[in-house]
């Protein structure tokens, strides 16, 4: 017979294992059992027959053995295994003194195969089944059909003893031990079922809480209480600058991280103590000598008892954190400043007003020659200068929060640039040329701002430009990471180069800063104002300068600069957790 080809399950092929080995060590023991019982009971019945039977077991053990892998289904084996086995012991019965061989009881197991592999309703067939076949082999054996197997009972019943009590007896037996073993095999079965689906529930949440570790931001690293690395994630490797997180489990901290010895002195004393750190801030020295600033907290890991099974160290890196908190200290301070320099700019203001219209009244009342004349000409010169210098420093302190809108930045280019030829201030003997590789590039930004911004870097541009020189302005987009350890994000890059002379590399640091010029009659605002304004729009400005190239400023705008601010609140809110 050929059987359909299937997967033959682990599960499936130990249980066959299992039970044709534990079904030839019963058969061995049964059968030599029933050999000495008519050896011993000086029977002179010849026990060939039993042998015999035992070696039929063991070929039709081998026959259903190999059925099953073939193909066989496993529960249509199961069942004519219980079919032999249930005439196999009755034959044993029949060779060892008939019905009233203590053999009888034997029947229980092929019963307990029925209930261990189907259950109640299994154990209850079988039950009926083994029933059936002794009380079928009873009767005949009383009713003298069976013939005279041998002149003497090897264990002979009671004379008084009735065939139907025994028949009832052994039904009863077989019946419990059916219902029995069928309920302690569906009981198993179900714990077994709960405990697979506990292990894997287990075997998720290790696997949910693996996931969250490997994944977190903050380095985690968990010691034992030898000082060993029992756990390090991929964020702890990062910031320290170490190999694979999964290389280091197991080896020592301090021969991990020598160079960091303030990170090894709190991680052992945590140790050492059983006292656990709040959060705190604290430095280390990575192999280069730079500083890292990390934020840490340390926690004891305890067993259910409450030992100590070591520590749990949590931190981050605090670089980013530091510059927000110098950023926001600069601002306070400018902050105070401005406030303070507005009220004074206002007090001259008023003055300085009065002054300049008297000088005007009487320079155009008084006649005056010589060095009288340069004098008043010097006099109001300076009264300008004074004044520009004043507007521009009360329109650098009270530079507006940004408005932001979507604004073309080729067209607000060609708008400033239409306004600046028609000034009387601008060189006309400069070319200026816009190249734009991404045209009609928009960014979110405040239109009025950024127009600002542009007229600031031509108008420096042109001024550090001799006749006959050129100013390349170039529009494209670019993917820029616009801050340390931020995405890249979609960027219009704006290019002002000039063909002036260069910038001294003693100037370049300080160019954008307020009040410093190398101009003569410059107030120093001009360059300071474009990069407050840019870096209100999440962008930045850099300038490059090289001998005989001129100099090119160059301005970065995020196109979604708006977005930029929910970063700025998410480092506020670390640098007020720290």
């Amino acid at each position: 017979m050929r059987f359909p080809s299937r997967a033959v399950s682990r599960e499936d092929e130990g249980n066959v294992r299992k039970l044709t080995f534990l079904r030839l060590v019963v058969a061995t023991l049964v059968v030599g059992a029933a050999i000495v019982v008519l050896q011993v009971g000086g029977v002179s019945q010849p026990v060939g027959a039993l042998y015999g039977l035992l070696g039929a077991i063991y070929l039709i053990t081998a026959s259903i053995y190999l059925a099953f892998r073939a193909g066989a289904p496993l529960p249509t084996l199961i069942w004519i295994e219980i079919v032999l086995d249930c005439a196999v012991l009755t034959m044993i019965l029949h060779y060892s003194g008939g019905s009233s061989s203590l053999f009888a009881i034997l029947y229980i197991l092929p019963i307990l195969c029925g209930g261990a592999y189907f259950q109640v309703s299994g154990g209850l067939t079988t039950a009926v089944l083994a029933t059936v076949v002794y009380a079928v082999y009873t009767l005949l054996e009383f009713g003298g059909r069976l013939g005279q197997v041998s002149n003497a009972r090897a264990l002979p019943a009671e004379s008084a003893s009735s065939p139907l009590l025994r028949g009832y007896l052994s039904m009863a037996v077989f019946v419990l031990t059916g219902l029995f073993s069928g309920c302690l095999s569906g009981y198993v079965r179900r714990k077994k079922e709960e405990l697979v689906d506990k292990e894997r529930e287990l075997q998720r949440m290790q696997h949910h809480t693996d996931n969250i570790i490997m994944n977190v931001s903050s380095g985690l690293i968990v010691m034992n209480m030898a000082g060993e690395i029992v756990t390090c994630n991929p964020a702890a490797a990062i910031i320290l600058e170490l190999q694979a997180a999964g290389e280091l489990e197991g080896r020592l901290i301090q021969d991990t991280i020598p160079h960091m010895s303030a990170l090894v002195q709190e991680l052992e004393g945590a140790l050492a103590t059983g006292l656990p750190r709040r959060r705190h801030e604290l430095e280390v020295r990575r192999r280069d000598g730079t500083v890292l600033p990390l934020g840490i907290s340390i926690s004891l890991l305890k067993a259910e008892s409450g030992e100590r099974r070591g520590v749990v160290a949590i931190f981050q890196d605090l670089t980013e954190v530091h510059h927000m908190r110098e950023k926001v200290r600069r601002a306070d301070k400018m902050a105070a400043i401005g406030e303070l320099s507005t009220a004074i700019a206002h007090e001259i203001r008023a003055p300085l007003a009065s002054i300049c219209g008297s000088i005007e009244m009487l320079a155009g009342e008084l006649t005056l020659s010589g060095d009288n004349r340069k004098l008043m000409e010097l006099v109001l010169k300076e009264s300008d200068r004074l004044d520009r210098i004043i507007t521009d420093f009360l329109e650098f302190a009270r530079l507006r929060k940004p408005a932001f809108e979507p604004v073309d930045v080729e067209r607000c280019l060609n708008e400033v640039l239409m306004l600046l030829r028609h000034s009387t201030d601008l060189n006309t003997n400069i070319s200026i040329e816009i190249t734009s590789n991404a045209p009609h590039a928009c960014v979110n930004a405040d239109d009025e701002q950024i127009r600002q911004v542009f007229l600031n870097l031509v108008i420096n541009a042109c001024e550090a430009i001799a006749d006959g020189g050129r100013l390349a302005i170039r529009i494209d987009t670019v993917m820029k990471a616009l801050r340390e350890g931020s995405h890249t994000e979609e960027c219009v890059s704006i290019e002002f180069e000039n063909t002036g002379p260069a910038i001294p590399e003693d100037v370049l640091p300080h160019i954008f800063e307020p009040f410093y010029t190398t101009k003569e009659g410059g107030t120093g605002l001009g360059l300071a104002i474009v990069a407050r304004i840019v870096e209100s729009h999440y962008g930045h400005v850099r300038v490059a300068s090289a001998e005989g190239r001129g100099a090119v400023f160059s301005v970065v705008l995020p196109v979604y600069g708006g977005c930029g601010a929910r970063h700025e609140e998410v480092l506020q809110e670390e640098f007020i957790s720290f």
